[in-house]
């Protein structure tokens, strides 16, 4: 998978390919992401070839996944990662998953638990 004007290079079988020919020799994103950047699928028509890096982000993307996390399970650098994604950003292979504010507030009990604790010190 390479950007708008990049053509992907042919391995050969078995072989790993190095983040310089993954990227094809860029080393900035499309798209500003950061490490905790959260990326999620979208469907894409079946002639659209993603390749396999392409498809295996996707694939791990079926459930909204960070980008660092994508580095991981890539075994890749991070920029290496955020190239790639920003790759399917740009063709809307993916999207930036929206995070639900109300989930990763605190509950008002809790914070004043910890509020009761800190005056007792």
């Amino acid at each position: 998978m390479f950007g708008p004007h990049h053509e992907a290079p042919a391995p050969s079988v078995g072989s790993r390919l190095r983040p310089y020919t993954l990227t094809g020799g860029r080393t900035r994103p499309l798209h500003p992401l950061q490490l905790d950047t959260l990326l999620a699928a979208r469907p894409v028509p079946a002639d659209v070839d993603l390749g396999p890096e392409g498809e295996r982000i996707r694939l791990l993307c079926a459930t909204p996944q960070p980008v660092a996390e994508l580095a991981s399970h890539l075994g890749q650098p991070v920029q290496v990662a955020k190239i790639l994604a920003s790759d399917l950003l740009h063709i809307n292979a993916l999207v930036i998953a929206e995070v639900d504010d109300a989930d990763s507030r605190p509950d008002r009990e809790l914070l004043e638990a910890v509020l009761v604790g800190l005056r007792a010190l």
